[in-house]
């Protein structure tokens, strides 16, 4: 529950118990993990959608990369192919 301890818990358990008494509290605790819920659904589409931004520039530039190295792997290993020029 990122930085509260046990006493901090117990603390907003009490006040909230004396605040809303026994009858509502279930309720309003239903209510409050439900909207930390859609938080995190929401906080986690976001994350996602993000990191698949910043993600595609770096898989295109591997895939340019892949395909520019078979083609010289192909250069190399075809034996109909010209030498290379010599730097002689």
């Amino acid at each position: 529950m990122g930085n509260l301890g046990w006493a901090e818990v117990a603390v907003i358990v009490v006040l909230a118990l004396v605040v809303l008494g026994p009858d509502k509290l279930p309720g309003a605790a239903r209510q409050i993990a439900g909207v930390i819920r859609q938080v995190r659904r929401i906080t986690t589409g976001f994350q996602q959608e993000l990191q698949n931004a910043l993600d595609e520039p770096v898989e295109a530039e591997a895939r340019r990369r892949g395909e520019l190295a078979v083609e010289q792997s192909n250069q190399t290993s075809d034996p109909t192919a010209d030498p290379p020029p010599s730097n002689q």
